[in-house]
């Protein structure tokens, strides 16, 4: 961070990049309180008032993301060749209608279905945090981790202030009321920040990182990653095609896929567990809310630590605190023990934005959006299975034990994948 502040300093202005991301990180901020981190408060609410199964209600989020899988692909290609703003000027007004309908019009499972996946999941894909990061990787090159952790942040204190509010809205109000105000902030507050974002420097006549062209220097990548001027890094661009003929794309797919299937399935039953244990909705969503909180320092931190050594190492050292929240999760039978899984799952939260750091550094800043999207119809597969798994355990048997051994040991996996998971060979 030091290098970026001298450079503040002798320019006597701050880049242009830095006001764009932040553009996407509050958009990002507010969707992560409202959907991604909110929905597992919502989840008892909807069992018990549509009579449907924990696996169902499930299922409802793992449907959003096959969705999202086959619909990132296309939302990933046109982002790459529309620019991110128009795409967002599209996603993020949809799921603020799609939250009124939800709150409106949704008195069944089928149309809460087609409602949340068909209307909210469609337009998160492509207003959110696809978008976003393609944003950031084509503004930062050497401080890529650093501007994509600055957004997962954002997304982090979204989190910590909203799920709080949601939960206490959902006792006090009903999730009703809460849905509807949800809607009615994305179209007032949330869609007017997307008319300051865009898409490329280069739109604007400006280079990545805020470099002149006589300052752009050059460097060496290593095998493992590192580099001869550690703030360095070179810029590649791979076609579709090169990057999956590479082992490098393969195991970032597998690494990601392993974790996606044991965060996402945690994250969307954590309110339910929470519960389970004795907690109301509000004081889960107070619980959530902290978790988010405390993950807040480890995202910048992490972040910034990515843009100095191997990411890939990184991203693995990190994970091994998420297997360490698993283990204490799954004897965990007091408050005690809770929230000491929580401290540790907060601790692990810097890994997943790094995962998208990587694709940009190993593949380039041209088609980040549509790689990412491709990869989807592979990683997301995890994040279908994982919920849906975890819900049918728990209508087995009454617990998540079982499901908590099997995201384990699969975690673990994780570890080791993403520790071999170097660059490919120079382009």
């Amino acid at each position: 961070m030091f290098g970026l502040y001298r450079r503040i300093r002798n320019r006597g202005s701050i880049y242009r990049g830095w006001s764009v991301v932040t553009a996407c990180a509050a958009i990002g901020a507010y969707g992560g309180g409202v959907y991604f981190y909110g929905f597992t408060l919502f989840m008892n609410p909807l069992m018990e008032e549509l009579e449907i199964t924990s696996m169902q209600a499930s299922l409802v989020f793992s449907l959003t993301r096959l969705e999202g899988a086959f619909e990132g692909a296309i939302v990933g290609f046109l982002i790459d060749k529309y620019g991110a703003r128009k795409i967002m000027m599209i996603g993020v007004p949809l799921v603020g209608v799609g939250y009124i309908l939800w709150a409106t019009m949704v008195h069944s499972y089928t149309s809460l279905i087609i409602v949340y996946v068909g209307i909210i999941a469609l337009g998160v894909n492509g207003g959110f945090f696809h978008p976003a990061l393609a944003v950031a990787n084509n503004w930062f090159v050497r401080r890529r981790g650093t501007a994509m952790a600055v957004i997962s942040t954002a997304v982090g204190v979204g989190g910590a202030i909203l799920v709080p509010l949601v939960g206490w809205g959902i006792d006090n109000h009903g999730w009703r009321a809460v849905a509807m105000v949800s809607g009615i902030g994305l179209l007032t507050v949330v869609w007017p920040l997307v008319f300051t974002v865009r898409h490329r420097p280069e739109d604007v006549g400006l280079l990545p990182d805020g470099d002149k062209p006589n300052e752009i220097t050059s460097g060496e990548i290593d095998e493992d990653g590192s580099t001869s001027n550690p703030s360095f890094v070179e810029e590649v661009e791979y076609t579709i095609s090169e990057a999956f003929k590479t082992k490098a794309m393969w195991m970032l797919i597998l690494g990601i896929t392993l974790r996606f299937t044991s965060h996402t399935a945690v994250m969307v039953h954590l309110s339910p567990i929470l519960e389970a244990q004795g907690m109301s909705t509000t004081k889960a969503g107070a619980a959530i809310g902290l978790l988010v909180l405390l993950s807040i320092p480890g995202r910048l931190v992490v972040g910034v630590i990515g843009d100095r050594f191997p990411k890939n190492k990184v991203v693995s050292v990190v994970l091994i605190l998420q297997v360490a929240a698993l283990i204490v999760l799954m004897s965990a039978d007091t408050i005690f023990e809770l929230y000491l899984f929580i401290v540790l799952w907060a601790a692990a939260y810097g890994a997943g934005i790094l995962n998208w750091a990587i694709v940009g550094d190993y593949f380039g800043r041209a088609r980040f959006a549509t790689l990412r999207g491709v990869m989807g119809l592979f990683y997301s597969g995890g994040a279908v299975v994982g919920p849906v798994y975890a819900g049918w355990v728990f209508d087995r048997d009454g617990n998540y034990t079982e499901a908590v051994t099997v995201f384990l040991l699969v975690t673990v996996l994780s570890v080791v994948v993403f520790w071999f998971c170097n660059p490919p060979k120079r382009h």
